[in-house]
């Protein structure tokens, strides 16, 4: 694996998360022309057989309408959603490559949050990608070396990435792989909420809640409920009674596309 060859993985399963995420076929051109203005940036940390960092660039114009698209938003998106819609794409393509067995070795993390540069840096190699209707450009910079325990001698190739997943009843859909390191965090918690339902109210309606007002949530009794992590969606299913409590029995788990979608404001 060298530096040319990661680059180009980047940019080409950069335009293949754009695409699930307005739906339709990339082109990705790798001979773009560079553009000189301000800039959001996301940076990886690259280990393995080669270490060091790649940062991938997308212009502030540019990173704007794909949020606005994306997350449904009529005028220009505030930059706490683009941050948060960079940093979501930077972690679906650093999540696909390291299960895809492209990368020969080499381990991609996306942790810091998506940063506004003045400028790209000059050298970068940059792309141009199209959607649909939607065209954008990125560039990628990178500082790359082998690990100087490892220059000494050629790299050995892995064997196949070891994943983890999770059953599924007979006929349901296939399980997602998942990297086999995530026991690291798998005891953290995290706070789930279940959403009934919701409805918008006027001040003044507001101001004459009591005992006994009854509120209409626009929804079936038979409709699905919500269940969220973070504010955000990540799966629907029924309410059932377990051991004399309410439960949820879960009957769908929504794409990553959906749970991009639902951080934007609420319709």
């Amino acid at each position: 694996m060298n530096e040319h060859i990661l680059i180009d993985l980047i940019t080409q399963e950069l335009g293949a998360v754009v695409a699930t995420l307005l739906g339709g076929a990339p082109s990705v051109d790798p001979n773009g022309t560079p553009d000189g203005s301000a800039a959001w940036m996301v940076k990886y940390t690259v280990r393995g057989s080669i270490a060091g960092t790649v940062s991938l660039s997308i212009p502030v114009d540019d990173a704007a309408r794909l949020t606005a698209t994306v997350l449904g938003f009529d005028d220009a998106p505030p930059d706490d959603a683009v941050i948060d819609n960079l940093q979501e794409i930077a972690k679906q393509i650093a999540g696909s490559l390291n299960i895809s067995g492209d990368l020969e070795g080499i381990k991609l993390s996306a942790d810091d949050p998506a940063t506004r540069q003045a400028a790209v840096p000059s050298g970068a190699i940059w792309v141009e990608i199209t959607v649909g209707g939607l065209a954008l450009k990125a560039a990628v910079t990178s500082t790359l070396a082998a690990p100087a325990a490892e220059s000494s001698r050629p790299a050995a190739r892995p064997g196949p990435a070891q994943v983890l997943t999770s059953p599924v009843r007979s006929g349901g859909p296939r399980p997602t792989p998942v990297p086999a390191n995530l026991d690291l965090i798998l005891d953290m918690d995290l706070p789930l909420w279940v959403r009934f339902g919701w409805t918008n109210m006027s001040l003044q309606a507001l101001s004459k809640l009591g005992p006994g007002t009854t509120l209409d949530l626009e929804r079936a009794p038979d409709d699905p409920v919500e269940v969220l992590v973070n504010d955000i969606v990540i799966a629907r299913g029924e309410v059932v009674v377990v051991s004399g409590n309410y439960g949820v029995r879960v009957t769908e788990v929504v794409s990553a596309q959906e749970r991009i979608r639902s951080m934007g404001p609420a319709n």
